[in-house]
């Protein structure tokens, strides 16, 4: 009998411990303590890259360079002064309606602070310089308490017109 008795509570034993483990897995994780959940988390912060569209005019036809002569975009070349900020190419916007129609379309560096200069040289027709000013602006925004915002466009060696809209630079320069 004792062997009867001892093999009886055995299984008895065996019988609770997976109800006791259950038990302690549904009752474990609703003891943690939960944390906060940062309401920024994968929200991305950056904004859309600042676009400039520089449309040349002719002083003495007062026609558009880029529309009315054949220049191949290969040989334009944008330069930035400072040598961390990546070369960029440009492209001749030639769609009729396009916002930017008629321009040499190129993005500039819009994410640090700082003054910044480009040469945009077109051979055989002109050269020309521009320069501007980031600056760090503060927003009411909590997950991006800063942006930066691209001011003073200028255009050294030529007349020019500014206009901008949103992310967009659109400067007309007189040759």
């Amino acid at each position: 009998m004792k062997k009867r008795q001892f093999a009886y509570s055995l299984t008895k034993k065996f019988y609770y411990l997976p109800l006791i483990l259950l038990g302690i897995i549904s009752v474990g994780p609703g003891c943690q303590k939960s944390k906060q959940s940062d309401p920024c988390e994968g929200v991305l912060s950056e904004g859309t890259p600042t676009l400039v569209g520089l449309v040349l005019i002719d002083g003495q036809t007062g026609e558009n360079i880029l529309l009315s002569e054949n220049i191949d975009t290969s040989t334009i070349t944008i330069i930035p002064e400072t040598t961390d900020v990546p070369a960029e190419r440009g492209a001749i916007e030639k769609r009729p309606g396009a916002p930017m129609y008629g321009s040499l379309v190129f993005h500039i560096a819009d994410t640090k602070e700082g003054a910044f200069k480009y040469t945009v040289n077109i051979p055989d027709v002109a050269s020309a310089t521009l320069s501007y000013t980031n600056k760090k602006v503060k927003s009411d925004n909590a997950c991006n308490p800063y942006y930066i915002t691209v001011a003073d466009p200028v255009i050294a060696d030529h007349q020019f017109t500014v206009s901008q809209t949103g992310h967009r630079l659109l400067l007309e320069v007189t040759l």
